[in-house]
C-alpha cells in the first residue's frame, strides 16, 4: 500500500505539482511547498525508487529560500556597521553565516541527488531521454555551484569539496546554452572568472557572460543576470554592478516573460534586490526605497523619498 501510495504521490508531484509551483510567481508559497514537502515526499524512498529529481529541484528552492533570510541578516549587519554598534553587528554576522551554512547543506544535497539521479558532471555527458531531464540537470548543476559559494560565503562550515565548481563548468557543456537562457555558459564563465587558472587561452569569459545575459534577456529570464551580479560582487566591480542591475530593470520590463518558469525569474528577482539592498545599506544605512530598484543614491537626477519617522508615534 505505502508503494502504491508513493508511486502516485510522486508522479503528481512530477507532472503537476512541480510544473504548477515554476509557473507560480508567488516565492513564498513556493518555498513553504519546498520545505514543507521535501522530508515528506523523499521519505517514500524507503518504500519505491527514490525521488532523486524532485530532491535535485526541492533542495535547491529550500536552499535558495534559506539565502532570502541570510541577504537580511547581512542588511542588519550593514546597518549596524553603519551605526557603529559592533555588538549588532556581530550578532548579525553570526547569524548570516548560520544561514548560508543551511543553504549550503541543502544545495549539496541536491546536487548529491544529481549524481544518484543521472551521473556526476565532470565526465562524459549524460544521455538526455526526456526533455525534463536536461532541466534537472542544469538545476543540479545550479545545485553545486551555489553550494560553493555559500559554504565559502559561511566560512567553509559545510565543507563542500572545491572540486564541484570545475565538474559543474564541465557539466554545462552537456547542455544546449541557447535553450537553457544562456545559463549553461554563464556558469561556464563564472567559474573560469573566479577559479584562478581556470580561464581558457582563447575565449574572453567576461564577453560569453555578457552574451548569455542577453540571451536570457531575450527570452525572458534572468538566471544568468544573477549569477553575473554574484562575481561583480564577489570582486567588488561596484559600477559594474550598478549597471547590471539598472539593464535588468530596464530588460525586465519590455521583455516577454517567460510564465512557464516564472518562479525562477521571481527568485532571480529578489537576488538582484537583495544586493541592491546591499549596496543602498552599505551606502546609505536602509534598503533600496520602494519602487526605486534600478537607481542607487548617488544618482545625479535621484531624489530619495524620505518618511517623516515622527508621524508613526
Amino acid at each position: 500500500m505505502y508503494k502504491t501510495t508513493g508511486d502516485i504521490l510522486l508522479s503528481y508531484t512530477e507532472n503537476q505539482g512541480v510544473p504548477y509551483m515554476l509557473a507560480s510567481n508567488d516565492v513564498g508559497m513556493g518555498c513553504s511547498m519546498a520545505e514543507a514537502f521535501t522530508p515528506f515526499l523523499l521519505s517514500f524512498s524507503r518504500v519505491t525508487t527514490p525521488p532523486d529529481q524532485l530532491a535535485i529541484l526541492f533542495y535547491l528552492v529550500a536552499g535558495s529560500c534559506t539565502e532570502f533570510q541570510a541577504h537580511e541578516q547581512e542588511l542588519r549587519y550593514l546597518r549596524a556597521i553603519y551605526a557603529k554598534n559592533s555588538i549588532e553587528a556581530q550578532d548579525a554576522r553570526i547569524a548570516q553565516q548560520r544561514f548560508l551554512q543551511l543553504a549550503a547543506r541543502r544545495q549539496l544535497t541536491g546536487y548529491y541527488a544529481l549524481l544518484s539521479a543521472m551521473s556526476e558532471p565532470g565526465g562524459k555527458c549524460p544521455e538526455f531521454s526526456a526533455d525534463n531531464d536536461e532541466f534537472y540537470w542544469l538545476v543540479g548543476l545550479l545545485d553545486g555551484i551555489q553550494a560553493t559559494i555559500n559554504d565559502i560565503a559561511s566560512g567553509g562550515q559545510v565543507e563542500v569539496p572545491m572540486d564541484i565548481a570545475a565538474k559543474v563548468g564541465r557539466g554545462a557543456g552537456c547542455l544546449d546554452n541557447e535553450r537553457w537562457w544562456g545559463v549553461p555558459a554563464a556558469i561556464q564563465a563564472a567559474i573560469w572568472i573566479t577559479i584562478p587558472g581556470n580561464e581558457p587561452v582563447d575565449i574572453d569569459p567576461r564577453l560569453v557572460l555578457q552574451q548569455s545575459i542577453q540571451m536570457g534577456a531575450e527570452q525572458g529570464m534572468a538566471v544568468s543576470h544573477v549569477l553575473a551580479a554574484k562575481i561583480y560582487l564577489g570582486q567588488g566591480k561596484t559600477a559594474e554592478l550598478k549597471q547590471l542591475i539598472r539593464n535588468y530593470v530596464e530588460q525586465s520590463s519590455s521583455a516577454i516573460k517567460n510564465q512557464k518558469f516564472a518562479v525562477l525569474n521571481q527568485v532571480a528577482k529578489i537576488q538582484i534586490q537583495a544586493i541592491s539592498d546591499r549596496l543602498w545599506t552599505e551606502a546609505t544605512g536602509r534598503r533600496t526605497p520602494l519602487g526605486r530598484l534600478g537607481t542607487f543614491w548617488d544618482d545625479t537626477d535621484t531624489t530619495v523619498e524620505t518618511i517623516d519617522i515622527d508621524g508613526f508615534l
